[in-house]
């Protein structure tokens, strides 16, 4: 019995002694202070930091088992030159701890409340960061014995079991770019049963004004905290925002520092614009439907190791980037980073299927530090009934150098492909390209080529090397063959937009005027063009159809170097005979020089026209002869400075009459005979000559002839392109009655508007108006001095000695005119009204 007495007693000593205690403890928790502390926990915090803490509020402590800290106002200051004061503020905090585990060394903090913690973290214009602490020095012990050391005991543990965030802010700022980001923490809830369970966390949120929800389960506090272990630490979260989820799965060995990590990811995007807020409005693609999973591990660099990549994206309207384009899907995978990347997508393009095969090399040569590797690319795409492929290696990807790509299209129709290429294309028929694609030295950011270029359609084909720079000055080489081009046909598969038929001119109506107050345009030429770029450009050509004509062995060289052009052979076979010339211009000068030299035997006068964009009124080869230099930076100006000979030589053709009324409206006038011309009609054009000697911009003509079944008119003068004036003295002549009548006529004066008059002595030019009223029926009675401009003989044929002229040739002996047309009338009709008929041949 004396053992059971003994136990009880010791058990009411004990008990007595934990009342003593406890309510020792009680005494003096309701006599103790927070408040005095507050000196202490701000000297400590500043030794630690090196910043000021301010504890503006009370701090206040309610007595119990689990005692509970409080604490209001707080404010942790930011180093100078900052935006505000206060790196962090806190409108209140509650602290409960558990007081038991006090005993034996532990701090368990069963909850933990923040009440609007308010926190700015920022870098200043400097770059520096308010995070980033100066702890001051530790005062020196003073001399003397010192204390004895505290013995050691166990390592103080701390454990949260439960975390609360009320109306939470943390914000960034960049003060060199003002630009700040935030994050909201309307509410943040994280639970432990223990320090050695895991943690649960649930949290909303709003990054940038945009709401997300977070939910993670993670290991526990305890091994969070023990930085020597290397048992995997269990991680599984998801983030939910504008209705993409984020999910991770895993672990990591050392937490702390975001290392040893081993995750795996995936996520769905229903609406990819949706996410713009949080990338800081970027504008997205309008991609949906996306999905995509990969693992990543700590590869112990700054890269992670990336496995099991696949991307998903599914049917979405990409017609704002590319018109009319529509994507059904698009699967992407790689098994690791340094395995292949494969592609497949389809869609449709204006209503037309499209697909895509593509194999490409590793991502890890995409990522920032990667060694340069080969990457070897193989895609193929179809595309409204085309093929369009390229295969090769890129030395260096991220780089873009090294390029050696091998092209290939193959096109039914062209024009199919428009919508791919962002603008019309010709409706060139069964079209196969192929070429290698290589970049210039230093990569494509200085130039790219393309190598053994082979281009064929029915239209005709190409091949070649063409080659651009892109330095200082960019630059482009080129050397061209061709066996066959139609040119016709080329423009026919343009299709050009309808344009309204340009009426012809009205009979005696000047030309239409350009711009400025003159003939000859003024506005400047495009000199710069040459003085931006440079250029050696080849040219070899079988067969050129161009206008119905074919022209063949073109042969050119153009180079241009400094703003200096030389076009230097340019020949050609044309229908008319073999044609050679030469251009060259020195745009590097203030005026520029320009000297033109072309032997060109017959140029269809219909391509002339079409070229010039006027109707076809006229048909035959124009010769010309021109050696013609001059310096200006417009066509007027050059043409003011012209020195050098040209000539234009035409035999056989036909010429509408239209346009005789229009050049000749007011010589014909003034005969009163302008009637004959401008009712429709086309003439035969039997020559047409022209030679003009200039020097310093004044041209002399000599000898000026036409002949026509209209018109047979013969002149000569000058025209002085600087003033863009006329001298020229004219003679049309004209057959009455089998004679022989030649009307002189002065041409004075502006070339848009000049003064004409019959040059003619006395009476005759006098009555020469009266003659030709005669003529036209009003007074059948001819006057006497009619018979001082008519001249007697056979009348001569102005085309031998014309043709010869312009040609350089001596001219042959006077040849008489051509009989007029025994269709055309009676050679002595019995009225005046049949003479006109007659007048002009």
């Amino acid at each position: 019995m004396t053992f059971p007495r003994t136990l009880r007693l010791a058990l009411i000593a004990i008990a007595v002694l934990l009342i003593l205690a406890i309510g020792g403890g009680a005494v003096f928790l309701a006599r103790f202070d927070p408040n005095t502390l507050k000196p202490r926990i701000i000297e400590a915090v500043k030794r630690a930091t090196g910043r000021d803490l301010a504890l503006n509020g009370p701090i206040g402590l309610k007595l119990s088992l689990w005692p509970t800290v409080q604490a209001a106002d707080v404010a942790f200051a930011n180093p100078p030159g900052f935006s505000r004061p206060q790196m962090a503020t806190l409108q209140g905090l509650e602290l409960q701890l558990a007081l038991l585990p006090l005993l034996s060394g532990h701090y368990e903090i069963d909850r933990l409340v923040l009440i609007k913690p308010d926190i700015l973290l920022e870098t200043d214009a400097a770059g520096h960061p308010n995070w980033q602490m100066t702890p001051e020095a530790a005062p020196k012990a003073p001399a003397g014995p010192q204390a004895p050391a505290a013995p050691s005991g166990r390592k103080a543990v701390v454990s949260i079991d439960t975390v609360q965030v009320q109306d939470g802010l943390l914000a960034y700022r960049d003060d060199r770019s003002g630009k700040q980001t935030t994050l909201g923490l309307p509410r943040l809830d994280a639970r432990a049963a223990s320090p050695d369970a895991p943690l649960h966390l649930d949290a909303d949120g709003s990054y940038d004004a945009t709401a997300f929800h977070l939910v993670a389960d993670t290991g526990s506090l305890t091994r969070l905290q023990d930085s020597a272990a290397t048992s995997p630490w269990p991680v599984k979260l998801t983030l939910s925002a504008a209705g993409a989820t984020l999910a991770a799965d895993g672990a990591l060995t050392h937490p702390l520092q975001g290392k040893g990590y081993d995750l795996a990811l995936n996520g769905t995007i229903p609406d990819l614009p949706a996410l713009g807020p949080l990338l800081r409005d970027r504008n997205l693609p309008p991609l949906h439907d996306v999905r995509f999973a990969a693992k990543i591990a700590d590869s112990g660099g700054a890269i992670p190791a990336v496995s099991s990549l696949t991307l998903h994206v599914g049917a979405s309207d990409l017609g704002a980037q590319m018109p009319g384009f529509a994507l059904a899907s698009l699967d992407v995978a790689a098994a690791a980073a340094d395995q292949p990347v494969k592609a497949n997508g389809t869609g449709t393009l204006d209503g037309k299927p499209v697909t895509l095969t593509a194999t490409t090399g590793p991502l890890a040569s995409l990522l920032p530090g990667a060694a340069p590797a080969p990457f070897p690319i193989d895609a193929t795409l179809q595309v409204a009934g085309a093929t369009i492929g390229a295969k090769g290696t890129v030395a260096d990807v991220r780089a873009l150098t090294g390029a050696n790509l091998a092209l290939a299209v193959q096109a039914p129709d062209l024009a199919a492909l428009s919508p791919l290429a962002r603008r019309p294309l010709p409706a060139l028929k069964n079209v196969a390209f192929h070429g290698t694609l290589t970049d210039a030295a230093g990569g494509f950011r200085n130039g790219a080529a393309l190598r053994g270029m082979a281009l064929t359609s029915t239209e005709g084909d190409l091949a070649g090397d063409i080659a651009i720079g892109l330095g200082a000055r960019p630059a482009l080489t080129a050397a061209l063959k061709s066996n066959r081009i139609d040119l016709d046909a080329i423009q026919t598969a343009a299709k050009p937009a309808p344009q309204a038929a340009t009426p012809p001119p009205a009979p005696g109506s000047p030309p239409p005027r350009r711009r400025g107050n003159g003939l000859i345009p003024d506005q400047p030429l495009p000199f710069g063009v040459l003085r931006a770029a440079d250029a050696d450009v080849r040219l070899d050509f079988g067969l050129l159809r161009f206008g119905g004509a074919d022209y063949k062995a073109i042969a050119t060289h153009v180079v241009l170097a400094n703003g200096k052009l030389a076009v230097d052979p340019f020949s050609a076979d044309t229908p008319g005979g073999r044609l050679s010339g030469s251009l060259s211009a020195d745009a590097a000068k203030p005026a520029p020089p320009v000297h033109l030299v072309l032997r060109a035997p017959g140029l269809a006068l219909k391509t002339l026209l079409a070229l010039a964009k006027q109707p076809g009124l006229a048909s035959g080869n124009m010769e010309v002869r021109a050696d013609l230099s001059g310096a200006g930076p417009s066509p007027h100006a050059i043409a003011a400075s012209l020195d050098g000979t040209l000539g234009l030589a035409l035999a056989g053709g036909t010429i509408d009459n239209r346009l005789l009324g229009s050049m000749l409206g007011k010589v014909l006038n003034a005969v009163n005979a302008l009637d004959l011309v401008g009712r429709g009609g086309t003439s035969e054009l039997r020559c047409f000559a022209m030679r003009m000697d200039a020097r310093h911009g004044i041209g002399t003509i000599q000898p000026l002839a036409l002949a026509s079944s209209l018109l047979t008119m013969t002149g000569s003068g000058t025209v002085n392109l600087g003033t863009e004036t006329l001298a020229l003295q004219l003679q049309p002549q004209a057959r009455v009655g089998g004679t022989e009548v030649v009307i002189p006529v002065d041409v004075n004066g502006p070339m848009l508007d000049p003064k004409v008059g019959v040059n003619q002595a006395g009476a005759a030019e006098a009555n020469i108006g009266t003659i030709a009223g005669a003529l036209l029926g009003k007074n059948p009675t001819l006057p006497g001095p009619f018979h001082g401009i008519i001249g007697g003989g056979k009348p001569v044929d102005p085309c031998p000695a014309g043709l010869a002229a312009v040609r350089g040739q001596a001219a042959p002996a006077a040849a008489a005119a051509p009989k007029a047309s025994t269709q055309r009338g009676p050679a002595l009709p019995a009225n005046p009204q049949a003479i006109l008929k007659n007048l002009f041949r």
